[in-house]
């Protein structure tokens, strides 16, 4: 079941104020997660590039992409004010920056992009609504753009899946988490992806050279491309 937008706000309201700590506390290897992302990126950081960053939370991967890519054009979105407040008390005035509230599952979040980043947001959008999702960040990508996501994924083996859930619970008790609690919360708000589920559903809407190119316990990062023509 999709949980609804105002729950969803009411969720990263809280987290807004201390999101980075906590993702580091959450996540295993949360900030290789965004060295491996970066390394996916465009070589060519001169370019004058149109980047999305959807998903942006308090600009933590925004402020990166400003300083990589210093000729871009970036556009934040994010669901709550309260994280774009954070993104803009981050970067600062910037003109190169456009900033924007909405929920990506059913608001317009722009197009005539080079690169869409989706880091650790796609999971609060159901399974069934990853299909007409992945058309639509396609539809966003100008011809030889780039889509990279991080994602929660989930194994296709129940017993990989345990193991893996066992390892996540460990992690997170050794930073002071209650696992538990956040492994309940998890299995009630999240819906996390196979990855050769979200592999197909890429290349049945239209991307080219879509696979997985990092993964860690149920963490895993994605790539793939709008054809030129």
């Amino acid at each position: 079941m999709a949980l609804k937008a105002e729950h969803v706000q009411e969720h990263f309201r809280g987290q807004a104020p201390a999101y980075p700590e906590l993702m580091q506390r959450l996540i295993p290897y949360y900030d290789l997660q965004a060295d491996v992302m970066v390394s996916l990126m465009p070589g060519d950081r001169t370019l004058p590039l149109s980047i999305l960053d959807l998903g942006c939370g308090p600009g933590v991967m925004a402020s990166r992409l400003a300083a990589e890519f210093p000729h871009a054009r970036l556009t934040l979105f994010d669901l709550t004010a309260e994280m774009i407040e954070r993104c803009e008390a981050r970067l600062g005035a910037n003109p190169r920056v456009t900033f924007r509230v909405g929920d990506f599952r059913e608001d317009d979040f722009g197009s005539g992009y080079d690169l869409i980043l989706a880091s650790l947001s796609l999971h609060h959008a159901t399974l069934d609504e990853r299909p007409f999702l992945a058309e639509r960040l396609l539809g966003s990508l100008v011809p030889g753009g780039q889509l990279i996501t991080a994602e929660v994924i989930v194994d296709e083996s129940p017993q990989v899946q345990e193991r893996q859930y066992e390892l996540w619970r460990r992690f997170m008790a050794s930073q002071g988490e209650d696992a538990e609690a956040w492994y309940r919360k998890h299995l009630a708000k999240d819906h996390p992806v196979q990855v050769s589920q979200w592999i197909r559903t890429l290349a049945d809407a239209g991307f080219s050279a879509a696979g997985c190119f990092w993964r860690y316990l149920n963490f895993a990062i994605f790539s793939g491309w709008r054809t030129t023509v």
